[in-house]
């Protein structure tokens, strides 16, 4: 035999382990090759956390000033910025620093371009970055103030003390030196929120973060009020009806109060106000929430209970009904994280617990017991999804205040939703509001038996609101959609 057979045998021989070994390294290249170019959507991006550890109440919102750190948990997979899961870290600078492969659980999403503040009483927050008008006509029209003050030494904090002195409701910092003030009125294209990422000239006087672009500008709401919705009253004992603002936890309620307090000019209660009223929520933000519920001195009273009887107390509610996949999650996170002070990481760990299952049943039921009992239980109804006030805010909120019966001018409602912009509106450019603690985990954390559990509980609510003639669910609520 030759030694060119002999080789052919051998290599024959060893045919079926060399086309394994290939197939899985083929396999292994797929895998990381979809890790790497699709890790930003699907189960890879659902946003979990977002507290300070400060308080204990929330609703999703890019709050104004001091009620910046306020919002509920924005939860479920939506998109990430940064491709931490894979070490792939955004520098400030927007340049990228490529680290070796390594899978997380979770993935951090603050982004360190603006700044932010954890203080309640803060001078300002960051909306966003946004195109910076293309002439001095323009510049004009669009910034009412104009340029303040151009200083090879510019801070954030600088300029938002200067708009502040001089009374306007929004500062703008460009070209890294110059700073801008200005007011708004109706739709302005100063709200024209774009990536932060396009805001990459450092401030020179503190270069960590960043004062905007040669072509935008890092837009900044100052704690001056706006004059057009900042007047919010309390009303005498007994002059309004007793309207329920009823939502499971988790599902935007404070966002929601913030809107309707700006939208309509009266202050909110809640029926949990003997628990809150010692709290910050309750002295700085929400006021009408030290005072007894039934004494129907406010617009609406929040209230997570859905007890038959309590319902029954109300004379109307505005049902407020989230993806329940969210606002499980979300619980879950303001339990841990909050109440119990766990680590993001302890926290993450939970979700492979029975103890996680056990909740994710039961609270399933609970989600589906708040909708239905209130659907069936109330006198009159309006039923507001959270996922459609994210889409369209000025539409739904409008509907809202008609429902309350009050009567408003649009600019009124304009300000309200400027003052409280929804996540959907500002995510884009904060990363879901860059909240320091917020994470994203990385893995589905619903078993397969509970989300047809989960599922079930989403076809009776549906079931339910389109036999009383209400607005059914805005689209699918599965897993995958958070």
């Amino acid at each position: 035999m030759s030694t060119l057979q002999r080789r052919c045998r051998s290599w024959r021989a060893s045919r079926p382990r060399t086309t394994l070994l290939l197939l899985v390294l083929a396999c292994s290249a797929m895998y990381f090759y979809a890790q790497y170019f699709y890790g930003e959507t699907g189960l890879g991006g659902g946003a979990l956390s977002e507290h300070d550890g400060r308080l204990k109440d929330g609703g999703d919102t890019a709050a104004v000033g001091p009620v910046d750190t306020l919002d509920e948990v924005g939860l479920g997979v939506e998109r990430v910025g940064v491709r931490e899961s894979q070490n792939l870290v955004v520098a400030a600078v927007g340049q990228p620093n490529v680290k070796p492969l390594k899978l997380r659980q979770y993935i951090s999403a603050l982004n360190k371009t603006w700044m932010t503040w954890t203080d309640i009483d803060s001078p300002g927050v960051y909306r966003a970055c946004v195109p910076r008008p293309k002439d001095s006509v323009s510049m004009s029209e669009v910034v009412t103030g104009g340029l303040v003050e151009k200083s090879s030494t510019m801070t954030i904090t600088h300029c938002l003390s200067s708009c502040i002195s001089l009374g306007f409701t929004y500062a703008a910092l460009s070209h890294g030196t110059e700073c801008y003030c200005s007011d708004v009125k109706g739709e302005s294209p100063l709200l024209k929120y774009m990536e932060s990422a396009l805001c990459d000239l450092p401030c020179p006087g503190e270069p960590r973060y960043h004062c905007g672009g040669r072509e935008y500008m890092s837009l900044y709401r100052t704690s001056v009020p706006d004059p057009r919705c900042s007047r919010i009253e309390l009303k005498p004992a007994g002059s309004l009806p007793l309207i329920a603002l009823a939502s499971y936890p988790r599902s935007g309620n404070t966002w929601t109060r913030q809107l309707i307090e700006r939208g309509t000019g009266l202050l909110t209660g809640s029926v949990h106000w003997k628990h809150e009223k010692d709290m910050a929520i309750s002295s700085k933000i929400f006021p009408g929430g030290n005072v007894d519920y039934q004494s129907k001195q406010t617009i609406c009273v929040k209230s997570h209970l859905s007890d038959p009887a309590h319902i029954k107390t109300f004379e109307g509610a505005v049902l407020l009904i989230r993806n329940p996949y969210s606002a499980l999650v979300a619980e879950i996170f303001r339990r841990q994280m909050l109440d119990q002070e766990k680590s993001a990481d302890e926290t993450v760990k939970y979700f492979d617990s029975q103890e996680w299952r056990r909740f994710a049943e039961n609270q399933a039921q609970s989600w589906r017991n708040m909708a239905v009992r209130w659907i069936t239980n109330s006198r009159r109804i309006h039923v507001a999804h959270y996922e459609n006030l994210q889409e369209n805010t000025y539409e739904e909120l409008a509907r809202i205040v008609r429902f309350l019966d009050v009567s408003v001018q649009k600019q009124r409602i304009l300000c309200a939703i400027q003052e409280y912009p929804s996540s959907k509106a500002t995510g884009v450019a904060l990363g879901n509001h860059g909240r320091k603690t917020r994470v994203y985990l990385t893995k589905n954390p619903f078993p397969t038996d509970v989300r047809a559990l989960v599922d079930e509980n989403i076809k009776q609510v549906n079931a339910t609101l389109i036999e009383h003639k209400l607005t059914p669910l805005p689209r699918d609520y599965s897993v995958e959609v958070f």
